[in-house]
């Protein structure tokens, strides 16, 4: 997702464009997620916790689906970028806790 993002702006002559920055930014954005998840390993969460997390993960799916259409309309209508990122960021944010939620130990009560 991160290499797609902005590659389809105007004017090939953005950094975005170029296929050694992009293929290093999926190796970077990859690193980070794996040594966060080793990170994540390394903690406790209570079942009720996880699956209400697991619940809001597919209610997110659906509402950041909605975002990202509306952030599109808003590239293709008036140039704005903004509801796309917003979109983005948001989504990006909740995968990071979706995957600490999965990898952290679930807690025996």
């Amino acid at each position: 997702m991160l290499a797609i993002f902005g590659s389809a702006a105007e004017g090939g002559g953005n950094i975005f464009h170029n296929p050694l920055f992009v293929l290093l930014l999926v190796v970077v954005a990859t690193y980070i997620f794996l040594k966060f998840c080793a990170w994540a390993k390394k903690f406790q969460l209570s079942g009720k916790l996880k699956k209400w997390i697991f619940i809001l993960t597919g209610v997110g799916l659906l509402v950041f689906n909605v975002l990202y259409a509306k952030g599109n309309a808003m590239v293709s209508a008036s140039g704005d970028w903004s509801g796309a990122t917003v979109a983005l960021l948001g989504s990006l944010i909740w995968v990071f806790i979706f995957a600490f939620a999965l990898m952290a130990e679930t807690k025996t009560e």
